[in-house]
């Protein structure tokens, strides 16, 4: 994700991205979001499911270890969470398939083969056949 955008997320959740700033040998968000642009809203929608969670059921705060793709789904890891956060995770991991990772469209979607990546076909390069 793009500097820009993946700051946008780093000042709006400040809790759940506390460790962005931390040691390599401590956590990855030493590394950032490692996603394409495309699932900056759903990362968006998901970090403020779990803040709001939080906040209104006074539950431990959930830090963010990692956030990246991998075989072409999001992967959102944390270092504690109740199963209410997990839910949100799960879910928003699930729909990472179905919305490409490049533009955020959820049209002609699909999972190149090899390095997997959900992409649509615009951003492929794919002419769609109609």
């Amino acid at each position: 994700m793009d500097k820009k955008l993946q700051q946008q997320l780093y000042k709006k959740y400040p809790k759940i991205f506390r460790q962005k700033d931390g040691n390599m040998k401590d956590t990855c968000m030493c590394w950032g979001i490692a996603t394409g642009n495309g699932w900056y809203d759903l990362i968006d929608n998901l970090c403020d499911k779990i803040q709001s969670t939080i906040d209104r059921d006074n539950l431990a705060p959930v830090e963010a270890v990692q956030v990246k793709e991998k075989f072409g789904g999001l992967r959102f890891y944390v270092g504690a969470a109740d199963d209410i956060i997990y839910d949100y995770i799960y879910k928003a991991e699930k729909e990472s398939y179905k919305i490409c990772e490049g533009c955020g469209s959820k049209e002609d979607v699909i999972q190149t083969t090899g390095w997997i990546k959900t992409i649509c076909k615009k951003c492929l390069g794919v002419k769609n056949e109609k």
